[in-house]
């Protein structure tokens, strides 16, 4: 086979793939019209963490804001030991309410998530100073 043919070969095999893509998301596109609240909320935190990053990403010669200084002092390691103690509490909650994997399974991948971000938040602030 020659390179030519390979490449038209991948062309229809991603042309292929992205059909069968398209396919696969129309039923949650359609159920996610049949809730418009669920449809505004979810553009609303899509725009929300779009500005989120850009704002982020257009700051990179400014690192050091008065909210940065507050949380990688000193104080910044007690205000994130209290909040991982905070999280720790309420993960064990959550694992004591004898909930099936349904009702607990995306209130524990949010609390891994936020422990992430917590335990993260909390080197920052150690080594940061």
């Amino acid at each position: 086979m020659t390179v030519e043919r390979l490449q038209r070969v991948g062309v229809v095999f991603a042309l292929l793939l992205l059909g069968v893509v398209i396919v696969s998301l129309l039923a949650g596109l359609q159920q996610l019209i049949n809730h418009p609240i669920a449809m505004f909320a979810s553009i609303a935190l899509g725009t929300v963490m779009v500005l989120v990053i850009a704002k982020v990403a257009l700051v990179a010669e400014n690192r050091h804001t008065g909210w940065v200084r507050s949380i990688t002092g000193p104080n910044g390691r007690w205000l994130f030991l209290i909040l991982i103690v905070i999280w720790g509490v309420t993960m064990a909650g959550l694992a004591s309410a004898n909930l099936g994997p349904q009702q607990m399974g995306a209130p524990a991948f949010v609390g891994l998530l936020v422990g992430i971000f917590l335990f993260m938040g909390f080197i920052w602030s150690v080594i940061g100073e």
